[in-house]
């Protein structure tokens, strides 16, 4: 073979090896995106064991002021404690309660792979409605800044989730008229760690870190 044929062949390689990199790249933010989705519909129903079960063992959860949780174990005072208390079950069990709703939207979604394709950070954010029927209703909506972990098996698992919520609000008041206080350190289920940032919802301002750089902007 010539040394030209050689050179066509080696770019026709290189060529196919990038192809491969970007699809698996594709196919690794769609499959994390339908991740953070199935979480957002497992949320919705009250099934937190298999909303524990999308998380890694190490993960670090961080729900509004509440501080950081981590592990498995964590993960599951959370979701079927600290959340389910309110909508779920007695003792944590799977399900919503007659006359409960929690409604989790997930929209916005941007998500970015690292390079060696075993991590990735997405930004998201939730639209909540939590109802308790002839007691309460409220609205809640804020972003989530979250990080993922690939397996062995090539599976996304959640590594990091944080939420920042933006309001909470009664639903016959709306935000037009009111901002509900956001919850604190619960001293019944202590976090592991304290909140990594210390801030208020509306009708303060925060605005928390984005894990990209805006795309738009030229580079010095």
């Amino acid at each position: 073979m010539s040394a030209a044929a050689d050179d066509a062949v080696a770019a026709l390689r290189a060529e196919v090896a990038a192809l491969r990199a970007r699809v698996q790249q594709l196919e690794d933010v769609e499959a994390i995106q339908k991740l953070q989705r199935i979480y957002g519909y497992y949320v919705d129903k009250g099934l937190w064991s298999e909303v524990v079960a999308l998380f890694s063992p190490d993960c670090e959860i961080e729900i509004s002021g509440r501080g950081v949780y981590l592990g498995t174990a964590g993960a599951t005072t959370v979701f079927s404690r600290l959340i389910g208390t309110l909508i779920g079950q007695p003792g944590g069990a799977d399900g919503l309660m007659h006359g409960r709703l929690h409604n989790h939207l997930q929209l916005q979604g941007v998500v970015n792979v690292a390079p060696d394709g075993s991590t990735a950070k997405g930004r998201w954010r939730a639209l909540i409605q939590v109802g308790v029927i002839g007691e309460m209703g409220h609205w809640a909506e804020g972003p989530y800044e979250m990080e993922y972990a690939k397996r062995d098996d090539g599976v996304w698992t959640i590594r990091v989730m944080r939420w920042f919520p933006t309001f909470y609000t009664p639903y016959e008041e709306g935000w037009g008229r009111t901002g509900l206080p956001m919850p604190g350190v619960s001293a019944e289920f202590p976090p592991d760690r304290p909140p990594t940032h210390v801030y208020e919802t509306y009708p303060s301002v925060f605005v928390p870190p984005f894990h990209y750089a805006n795309p738009c902007r030229k580079k010095t």
